[in-house]
């Protein structure tokens, strides 16, 4: 009695669909990931300039020689926007992540590479070591 073959094409199709089973996103998942990280916009003021020398000669002079006209300083503002706590889905313009989601499986892209890492038994995370 021969032994029976087995094709490669049958074997690596079993593969990946118990791959897609062990891997399939749970409700619990998609609810955590769903939620949005935020934007976090400090605001620093700092007290306003004042002229010195010749600028401030000839803003004096403009001053008096046109009627109405006055100088208001005021407080200059900085804005410093941390967006570290943003998630993924939103640095790439989504404003749900239903639709990151919909727009992935479109166009056929995976943010998981799990498939191909239990096809060939790669548990290597960072290959940069």
């Amino acid at each position: 009695m021969g032994r029976k073959e087995r094709s490669n094409i049958v074997r690596i199709e079993k593969a990946v669909r118990a791959t897609k089973r062990k891997y399939s996103h749970k409700l619990k998942d998609y609810s955590r990931e769903s939620i949005p990280g935020s934007l976090k916009t400090t605001i620093l003021e700092h007290p306003p300039s004042v002229p010195c020398g010749d600028e401030y000669n000839a803003l004096q002079e403009i001053i008096s020689t046109t009627p109405g006209v006055f100088w208001k300083p005021r407080k200059r503002k900085e804005y410093i926007i941390d967006s570290s706590q943003l998630k993924s889905w939103q640095i790439l313009g989504f404003e749900h992540y239903a639709d990151y989601v919909g727009y992935s499986q479109t166009n056929g892209l995976s943010g998981h590479t799990a498939d191909l890492d239990f096809l060939f038994n790669d548990d290597k995370e960072n290959y940069n070591d």
